[in-house]
């Protein structure tokens, strides 16, 4: 029950349409974080998160460690989003996908989360990058317990009680950001976000980014 559960809440924004809360902003501050990110197992299996889990950091949070965990809530194509953040710090800390009826669950040391580390203003698009995790195993049993460094542990115990299946310590393999790709990012972005509120801004930020 509780694998199933996990599984349609996880889904519930995959593939779909923009769902109409997502369509307006919350408030005048309300921005978008968009991600691409993959998960690369054994160097074969390549796959796209259903989720991607943020943390909203504060002042006082030392090493990227927060406790504000907030998962995406839209995922299209190669992205996954947060809609209607608030300004602050985020960084990515952890993803979750399905293969064959089974739950896959990959938490990022210390280098990996810190190259999604982003600064979030009022009103904005932004995009972390093209991001690509290695899944690393040693246990099948207690990975993340005996192998995470404190990054994966931290936020492992913030999660765990949350998910169910295989755990993996993500490690960084690259992480890619430029003016190309940002930009077929706000243009996917816009196609998928059709009959919202965002529009206005996706097209201001298309035209920044081609001056």
């Amino acid at each position: 029950m509780k694998k199933t559960l996990f599984i349609i809440i996880a889904l519930s924004f995959f593939g779909c349409g923009l769902p109409k809360n997502l369509k307006v902003a919350e408030n005048k501050d309300s921005s978008v974080i968009g991600i691409s990110l993959r998960t690369v197992t054994l160097s074969i299996f390549n796959n796209k998160p259903e989720t991607v889990y943020f943390v909203k950091l504060d002042e006082k949070d030392e090493n990227n460690l927060g406790n504000r965990i907030i998962p995406s809530n839209y995922v299209r194509g190669d992205y996954a989003y947060l809609i209607n953040a608030q300004p602050g710090k985020y960084a990515a800390v952890a993803s979750f996908f399905t293969q064959t009826d089974n739950c896959y669950n990959s938490f990022y040391d210390a280098d990996a989360i810190k190259s999604t580390v982003i600064d979030v203003g009022p009103n904005q698009i932004v995009f972390i990058g093209k991001i690509k995790i290695e899944n690393r195993m040693k246990n099948l049993y207690q990975n993340i317990e005996q192998n995470g460094d404190k990054a994966q542990l931290h936020y492992y115990n913030l999660l765990k009680t949350f998910m169910y299946g295989t755990f993996y310590c993500g490690s960084l393999i690259s992480a890619e950001k430029n003016k190309d790709l940002e930009r077929d990012f706000l243009v996917k972005t816009r196609a998928y976000f059709k009959d919202s509120e965002w529009l206005p801004l996706l097209d201001k930020s298309i035209e920044a980014i081609d001056k």
